[in-house]
């Protein structure tokens, strides 16, 4: 089901008939030798997180957040005894939980670091990837065959493609006859009643980020940003057969400090759009950035938490 990234055949892993051997890194297949991230130049475009590593999710990295086990629970219950196709896995939020459940799973990422940081992910969670191949692979050009899965997931990668609709159109290619194409989304949810007070949370995230793009915008640094405008549901609309809605109810309050959450991810450029801004300088305003914020706020600011109530899970299904 895998096609061999020098003849473009349909091979047994890790040998093609063709002779060439896929090159096994850490337990992951090399099946792409692509750069991480193209943010120059002509052709198709793209952010990976190679550079992001374990900032991406602070100090959360190891843990499986309960929204994720939902999802995970309607991937397996979709995917039955047939192949789900993580997609841009990243650190692993969906796969590990969708290991757990049993279910054979193809996790492709760009970054080997974040397909590294998924088995350990795992481990730490005592969830076993027998059943699960870690590849490293371009989403804009999916090694594997026609028709070969039976459920993709795609999450939070189609806004940092300048093509994202050449990625819909090859998990369109890779999915079976019936196959899904499946979403998660963030919907506002029931509020318990509580009155939330973010307002001190909110002012040093937007402030902080602010000044950091100011400044760097002096030196003719910009965000770089793709299709967050992308209209994926037109896209899907023109290409698969039916589309079905469910929604989860959860609504539970929760918190989370700046230094479990913003904090590393920000420190340790983890957001796409910081991808393009230069390590060295990256450090010096981010530090110049918390001095002034310690006097500002004071030196515990980081402490601060924002206070919230988990949004439903809205699930969208794309069947071919």
């Amino acid at each position: 089901m895998f096609l061999c990234p020098q003849c473009k055949r349909t091979m047994t892993m890790p040998q093609c008939a063709c002779g060439y051997v896929v090159p096994e890194q850490n337990g992951i297949w090399q099946l792409s030798d692509a750069p991480d991230m193209i943010t120059m130049g002509e052709g198709d475009k793209y952010i990976g997180y190679e550079h992001i590593g374990e900032s991406y999710s602070g100090q959360r990295k190891f843990l499986i957040e309960e929204r994720d086990a939902l999802f995970a629970k309607v991937i397996s219950d979709k995917a039955k005894d047939g192949i789900f196709l993580d997609l841009a896995c990243g650190d692993g939020c969906f796969t590990v939980p969708t290991a757990a459940n049993g279910t054979r799973i193809i996790a492709g990422d760009i970054s080997n670091r974040m397909l590294s940081i998924l088995k350990k992910k795992a481990a730490h969670n005592g969830i076993s990837l027998e059943q699960t191949v870690l590849c490293r692979m371009n989403a804009l050009e999916i090694p594997l065959a026609d028709e070969s899965v039976d459920v993709v997931v795609a999450n939070s990668v189609l806004h940092l493609i300048s093509n994202p609709q050449r990625v819909i159109s090859e998990i369109w290619r890779v999915l079976k006859q019936g196959g899904i194409f499946l979403c998660g989304e963030d919907a506002p949810g029931k509020n318990p009643g509580a009155i939330l007070d973010n307002s001190l949370y909110n002012e040093i995230v937007n402030s902080l980020y602010g000044e950091y793009w100011k400044r760097l915008s002096a030196l003719g640094i910009l965000p770089k940003r793709y299709r967050w405008k992308f209209d994926r549901e037109a896209t899907c609309t023109a290409l698969f057969s039916r589309r079905e809605e469910t929604m989860v109810e959860r609504g539970m309050p929760y918190e989370t400090p700046l230094k479990d959450g913003f904090l590393p991810r920000f420190l340790g450029r983890g957001f796409s759009d910081q991808a393009d801004v230069p390590p060295a300088l990256h450090e010096e305003v981010t530090k110049a950035l918390l001095s002034d914020f310690e006097k500002q706020y004071g030196a515990d600011f980081a402490e601060i938490s924002f206070h919230g109530v988990e949004d439903d899970l809205q699930i969208i299904a794309y069947y071919k």
